[in-house]
């Protein structure tokens, strides 16, 4: 596949040479968060920070979005196909979650949802590789990486002065040579640099084996752990609207006199009304039922139906718990004890 080398101070130019046409989205600073926002006259797109506060999830997923409007019993309009679009910055760990969304919304699903694939198809993702690790990422633990190239279009690496811009898809190749004449052939050197910034990312992630923790899941369900892993949950939800994964929904008709809309709003498993059933039963009525759910569907049950790990190590339910529970300590709870 095509690489080729960027001087970063020509960084938008490219983009948006590139990107003409399209909107083109980047990580920029907001407080004291990283989120992504279309690029505009006088803003340079972030290059060094952990991760943005949200993932890149909700540009193909948003955390709410119109299926369609309705007059009386009758379809008035459905959505038009979302337009070209062009995301830099994308962590490794978020590009990945897109691939895992990828089985679940198109090719694994029970069917196929028009509206997310329809974003995917009319976009590009530039990843940016991870040239240091976070304190609470542990990507390579669930089969990442810091420069993990799964779900990505082009995966840009920081060398200092330059990015080493490499095309991972067609999709991604035809992106380069539409800005081709910013770009130089990346040297032996650079490439070196690159493969020393990883390891060292490598090297400083957080390690732990899951190698037979999918085994004790499928045993797991009536466990007493699952107590002792939720005792301090709170059920605020954060952990499943901050996860790149995450993707629980729940579809309301909103109507007023003859005109109505259908919404999809983000909905998360870790509250108590998710599973509340008309007649007033709830199957998953505890914190310690809903945690199992969380666990079980990202390690156990995503397994079984789309042969993927649903989760990406990007670490923010770990980073932003209000009360410090932490994902990796009950995932070594449930595959070292009984």
């Amino acid at each position: 596949m095509k690489q080729g080398t960027l001087k970063k101070t020509r960084l938008v130019d490219w983009l948006r040479s590139a990107g003409a046409g399209q909107t083109v989205y980047v990580p920029v600073r907001r407080g004291t968060d990283a989120v992504f926002a279309p690029l505009q006259d006088g803003v340079e797109p972030l290059l060094d920070f952990d991760n943005t506060v949200l993932s890149v999830k909700s540009l193909f997923f948003p955390q709410c979005e119109v299926l369609l409007t309705f007059r009386k019993e009758r379809l008035d309009a459905a959505p038009e196909p979302a337009g070209p679009f062009v995301v830099f910055g994308v962590r490794p760990c978020d590009a990945r979650a897109l691939f895992c969304l990828d089985k679940l919304f198109g090719e694994f699903g029970q069917s196929r949802d028009p509206y997310y694939l329809a974003r995917r198809e009319n976009s590009a993702v530039i990843s940016l590789a991870c040239a240091k690790a976070c304190h609470t990422c542990f990507c390579a633990s669930v089969g990442g990486d810091p420069a993990d190239r799964t779900g990505a279009d082009i995966l840009a690496s920081d060398l200092g002065e330059d990015l080493l811009l490499e095309a991972v898809t067609p999709n991604g190749e035809a992106f380069l040579d539409a800005g081709g004449g910013l770009l130089s052939p990346p040297t032996e050197e650079q490439a070196a640099r690159r493969d020393n910034a990883v390891q060292s990312a490598r090297d400083g992630l957080t390690k732990f084996d899951l190698t037979d923790l999918k085994k004790r899941l499928d045993s797991s369900f009536d466990s007493g752990l699952w107590a002792a892993v939720s005792e301090v949950c709170r059920g605020c939800g954060l952990c499943t609207y901050l996860c790149p994964t995450c993707h629980c929904f729940d579809i309301t008709d909103e109507k007023k006199g003859a005109r109505g809309r259908r919404v999809r709003t983000w909905d998360s498993c870790q509250y108590a009304l998710f599973t509340l059933h008309a007649s007033g039963h709830n199957p998953r009525a505890s914190r310690k039922e809903r945690m199992r759910q969380r666990l079980l569907h990202k390690f156990q049950y995503t397994v079984d139906n789309v042969g993927e790990v649903f989760c990406v190590g990007c670490g923010r339910c770990v980073a932003n718990c209000p009360v410090n529970l932490d994902i990796r300590e009950a995932l070594k709870k449930l595959t070292t004890q009984r």
